[in-house]
């Protein structure tokens, strides 16, 4: 099981801030939050060492980049003793957001966005009916997002 860091107070207003905007700069931090700015720093450096943050990058509209469809894949896997090394190569695809083991009648649901509907096609086929262990499929395509964030909430 992982070792969850001890957060403060502190650590918990820094990355609310953060997740407010990543490029807030640390003097503004220091100026929002109260505390010195070296201390910001110093907390803010623990918690990406922690992988408490493991990354900071910018939330891009996949319309205006031209990735504009949104799909969930169910995925079976045969035999199921293969479902990490096939959620592994799931994971490496270019295309692939997300991976999740899960349980119901699917054995792993990926998110997936790619530019359309021909483009989703052709991943399906080119990229994950060739994994060998992928028995069976479902495709859920988005027809509508009423939210995306990847912001927690931090209590």
């Amino acid at each position: 099981m992982k070792r969850e860091p001890k957060l403060d107070e502190l650590d918990k207003r820094i990355l609310r801030k953060l997740q407010e905007d990543a490029t807030t700069s640390y003097k503004i931090l220091a100026s929002e939050i109260g505390a010195p700015e070296s201390t910001i720093y110093d907390r803010t450096k623990r918690l990406k060492d922690q992988k408490v943050i493991k990354a900071v990058v910018p939330l891009l509209d996949g319309e205006m980049i031209g990735v504009s469809t949104t799909a969930y894949i169910g995925v079976s896997v045969h035999p199921i003793s293969t479902i990490e090394e096939t959620a592994r190569k799931l994971a490496q695809l270019d295309e692939v957001l997300e991976v999740h083991e899960v349980s119901g009648e699917r054995d792993i649901l990926a998110k997936v966005k790619v530019s359309d509907t021909t483009a989703l096609r052709a991943f399906l086929m080119e990229k994950v009916v060739t994994i060998g262990s992928v028995r069976d499929l479902n495709v859920l395509i988005c027809i509508h997002t009423a939210k995306e964030d990847v912001r927690l909430s931090i209590k």
